[in-house]
C-alpha cells in the first residue's frame, strides 16, 4: 500500500526529509494501533526488530496485544467444549 500526503510547509520551517520520516514513522503506528496492520509488517516498515519495535509501543503506551473480556470468555467457551468430551468418557 502506498498513500501520499502532500503538506505544505514554509521552506526554512523545518528539515522537511526529518518531517517526512516522522510523519511517516507516526502514520506506521497509527495504522498498527488502529489494527490495520499486523505487528511484523508495522515493525519491518519501521526497520525494526520484533523486539524493538514492543519496546517503542511500550515507550507510546500502545498496547501490543489487545485481549479482552470477551476474548477470555470465547476462550473459556472453547477450553470447557475441549475439555466436555474428556470428562464424559
Amino acid at each position: 500500500m502506498k498513500l501520499e500526503i502532500e503538506v505544505n510547509v514554509a521552506d526554512d520551517a523545518a528539515d522537511k526529509a526529518g518531517l517526512q520520516e516522522h510523519l511517516r514513522k507516526e502514520a506506521i503506528l497509527a495504522l498498527f494501533s488502529d489494527r490495520r496492520i499486523p505487528a511484523g509488517k508495522a515493525a519491518h516498515e519501521l526497520g525494526l526488530e520484533r523486539i524493538a519495535f514492543m519496546e517503542l509501543l511500550k515507550q507510546r503506551g500502545i498496547p501490543y496485544i489487545v485481549y479482552t473480556a470477551d476474548d477470555w470468555d470465547a476462550d473459556a467457551r472453547a477450553i470447557d467444549d475441549f475439555e466436555r468430551p474428556r470428562k464424559a468418557g
